[in-house]
């Protein structure tokens, strides 16, 4: 029986979160709502709270976004889900887009061999046509195996979430999915996107610039983040490198473009590239968690 539940992950959220939310409450059986937020914002979660399909769960400040998703997913395969749709905040399907998403899935002939059905993520620097609304929009519905996808917006097999043991922990942030979706992999899951499934997904502040008539983006993140992403990648290509060779230098390739774009164009030079280097000792002495 098709079972659909939910998880969003909150932390700090700003007022547009309960409009992306209700992109997908009503097609979700039961959503559960994970606040990593020190400072709670009230008015959404007594928002979250009025509706009769929503479980809010204070998770006592930030334990990371794959412990939080981790809560989601055991609370529903307690609840007897066979599906969970992950969420971030900053995130909403456009119309339709999920309905297509869960057609999929549930009208799947090999669906028990699928670890993750995933939307297409539409990003700042991601071009695809629009529809007649002025909404965006793929140009097929075609369903196409991929290495690894984002978290948001996919709907994932619980069954094949047991068999791999979940999201990994001590990545606290970053990697976290394309670790599972390796993981996944290992294990023969296939992961599937339906490019007709438009999610709209905010990555933080990306910025460009005009390099030669060429838009060169570069994202902003906290020298803390820059610290995740270092380390956590370099243990990802550690862990799953071998099987997966041409995935591995593509990310080894992504830091290093990545901290030039820092030195170019980013602020804070110093400071990132001083959490860049701690990340890296930190990977190679096999410390992990939160940062202290």
């Amino acid at each position: 029986m098709f079972k659909l539940h939910g998880v969003v992950v909150l932390y700090h959220p700003n007022d547009t979160v309960w409009s992306n939310v209700q992109s997908y409450l009503s097609q979700v059986d039961k959503l559960f709502v994970v606040d990593n937020s020190d400072v709670k914002n009230m008015q959404l979660v007594s928002q979250l709270k009025s509706c009769d399909n929503t479980v809010y769960i204070d998770n006592g400040g930030n334990k990371g976004i794959a412990t939080a998703l981790n809560i989601g997913a055991q609370r529903a395969i307690s609840d007897g889900a066979s599906w969970l749709l992950t969420m971030d905040q900053d995130s909403y399907f456009v119309e339709k887009a999920l309905s297509s998403l869960i057609a999929a899935v549930k009208f799947s002939p090999k669906v028990n061999y699928i670890g993750i059905y995933s939307p297409f993520h539409f990003t700042v620097n991601v071009r695809i046509v629009s529809d007649s609304t002025g909404q965006p929009s793929a140009a097929n519905g075609n369903l196409i195996s991929v290495d690894t996808v984002m978290t948001s917006g996919n709907i994932i097999n619980l069954a094949a979430y047991q068999d791999v043991g979940g999201f990994l922990d001590k990545y606290f942030i970053d990697c976290v999915d394309h670790e599972y979706c390796l993981a996944l992999k290992r294990k023969g899951y296939t992961i599937m996107v339906l490019t007709s499934s438009v999610l709209v997904h905010n990555l933080g502040d990306i910025e460009y610039v005009k390099w030669f008539g060429h838009k060169i983006y570069y994202t902003n993140h906290s020298a803390t983040r820059r610290y995740y992403i270092t380390r956590n990648r370099l243990d990802l290509v550690y862990r799953h490198g071998f099987y997966f060779p041409v995935f591995a230098s593509h990310e080894l390739y992504k830091l290093l473009s990545e901290w030039l774009k820092i030195l170019f164009f980013e602020k804070n030079k110093i400071k990132k590239t001083f959490f860049i280097i701690k990340g890296i000792f930190d990977f190679i002495f096999r410390r992990f968690g939160k940062i202290s």
